[in-house]
């Protein structure tokens, strides 16, 4: 099956080569969760982001399915 995954901000570099500017296609076993995604692209488990997929919220054991875009933010504060 095949999701399109988006990078935004400093999570960007773990972009894999050949990417566009902040997302890329990734072809992927049946059953398979974000956290699998961030995984194999390297992400530190102890970096803390928010994970949008179709325009919801989920939490990193969210089992993606076909044709899903998977968005991941790292938060942002202000004052």
């Amino acid at each position: 099956m095949r999701v399109e995954v988006r990078l935004f901000g400093n999570l960007g570099s773990y972009l894999p080569e050949g990417s566009n500017r902040s997302s890329f296609t990734k072809v992927l076993k049946r059953d398979t969760t974000v956290r699998e995604v961030t995984a194999a692209l390297n992400i530190p488990t102890e970096i803390y982001f928010i994970v949008v997929v179709n325009g919801m919220r989920v939490n990193p054991d969210y089992i993606l399915k076909e044709g899903d875009q998977v968005n991941l933010f790292r938060p942002t504060g202000g004052g």
